[in-house]
């Protein structure tokens, strides 16, 4: 054999076999080459095992500072309790974790920055987070300035899930600073909660201390008003002492009164205070008819995969043909009702859905019957063409007027450019023409609020 052969042999229970060394070390009090005095108690252990799993340590053993040559180092700033839990660690790997033992541990972990106990000290507190000890995690997590990944996403997650719940509790409004609730607030992850509801909830925040009332100009602005119903706005909002001491408020009732009164100018207004709470796109169906003579007015939403929900449609017996969307408001449009003759003809009425009061508003009809019709939304007009009846097919255009709720004629489309689908293009504007029985939309920002 050459001397230049050379072969690499690694071994499979080296790493164990260091760790298991530094322990039998540990348990028979042998080399032990420091001692760390915290409070009243002494911690012996070892400089080289210190460095391998604490980045504090390691700095102080091999830089340049003055404990590095001492065999005695005091710690302060931590507890005696917490750090055996820490140091028990380095040596075998596990943490015994408890709610009233991980404050000093998260302490400890912290302070010698050892970066795994300290998410093992996270994944316990939000694992054990609820209502009860929600304030003293927050506090926790705080106090000690976690930069986790991930810990803060999680924290907030449950507190948005439980915001209402949380909000009646005594310790979460003591702790909860004004710019957390303001962040909470202006989250579309609340959805879950009647907005009259998150109104009653800054209430309470501000009831907790009187010194908050100065804020409340700033935090109603987070609320949005046209979600609430009139009947909320007039019976628990008016009626409240910040109604009277606010000067903001009273401007957000008297703009979201406005909108209530103006319902054509509804879908037009894209404001704060009417923004459906959404975090996700939803898909609805709408669809006419069950077999050949049933009719079902019911709307489905995909809560999530292959689980629907069913919201309640206008109870007439029809099967729209067309649907358009503006501003999250749907508008039903003709297709095909059940007549006193018990057969189906072309309709002309028009429905309009508002999902956030979950309501359903009886529009102005188009001026002829259409079915089989197609539908396009060009800024504050919605245009039906062509179609048919029973007995003929028709190429008129008509435009619905949003705002006055009234249709016109227009100029008709050319017969030989109509199709089942047309994109028009107007400079910034595009619309889709769908002319489908059965309507899949995908719509943004639409029934969430309703989960």
């Amino acid at each position: 054999m050459s001397g230049g052969d050379v072969e690499v042999y690694l071994s499979q229970v080296h790493d164990g076999s260091v760790s298991s060394g530094f322990r039998a070390l540990y348990e028979e009090r042998l080399l032990l080459d420091v001692t760390l005095l915290i409070e009243e108690h002494h911690f012996q252990a070892h400089k080289a095992l210190l460095a391998t799993q604490s980045d504090y340590f390691r700095v102080m053993f091999t830089a340049d500072m003055r404990e590095r040559d001492q065999d005695k180092i005091h710690m302060k700033g931590l507890t005696a309790a917490g750090f055996g839990h820490i140091l028990r660690f380095m040596y075998y790997g596990s943490l015994e974790l408890s709610m009233p033992t991980v404050q000093e541990i998260l302490q400890a972990a912290m302070y010698v920055q050892l970066t795994e106990a300290v998410e093992f000290c996270c994944s316990f507190l939000l694992a054990k987070i609820c209502l009860e000890n929600c304030a003293e995690v927050m506090r926790l997590l705080e106090d000690f300035s976690v930069g986790v990944e991930g810990v803060q996403e999680q924290l907030d997650n449950f507190l948005l899930d439980n915001f209402v719940p949380l909000m009646s509790r005594a310790d979460f409004l003591s702790y909860l600073s004004l710019e957390r609730l303001q962040a909470y607030l202006n989250s579309d992850a609340l959805s879950r909660y009647p907005e009259i509801e998150l109104y009653e909830a800054v209430q309470a925040w501000l009831r907790h201390d009187r010194r908050r009332w100065r804020h409340t100009d700033t935090i109603v602005q987070s609320i949005r008003f046209c979600l609430m119903t009139p009947a909320d706005i007039f019976e628990k909002v008016k009626t409240s002492e910040f109604y009277r001491y606010s000067r903001q408020l009273r401007q957000e009732v008297d703009q979201a009164l406005g909108y209530f009164h103006d319902v054509n100018q509804q879908p037009l207004l894209e404001t704060r205070s009417n923004r459906i709470r959404s975090v996700r796109p939803q898909t609805a169906v709408f669809r006419g008819m069950i077999g050949h003579s049933m009719v079902n007015s019911k709307i489905l939403l995909l809560q999530r995969p292959k689980v629907w929900w069913e919201l309640e449609g206008p109870q007439v017996p029809l099967r729209p043909d067309c649907l358009a969307i503006v501003n999250n408001f749907a508008f039903l449009l003709g297709g095909e009702e059940l007549g006193p003759d018990g057969e189906f003809h072309a309709s002309s009425k028009v429905y309009r859905y508002d999902p956030r009061q979950n309501s359903w508003l009886r529009m102005a009809d188009m001026s002829v019957p259409r079915s089989e019709f197609a539908v396009g939304v060009i800024g504050k007009f919605i245009y039906a063409v062509a179609g048919r009846t029973r007995d003929e097919t028709f190429y008129s255009t008509e435009r619905y007027d949003i705002t006055e709720d009234r249709w016109e004629f227009v100029d008709p489309y050319p017969k030989c450019k109509i199709n089942v689908k047309r994109q028009i293009n107007n400079k910034k504007r595009k619309t889709q023409i769908n002319n489908s029985r059965n309507l899949i939309l995908k719509i943004c920002e639409i029934f969430i609020f309703l989960l």
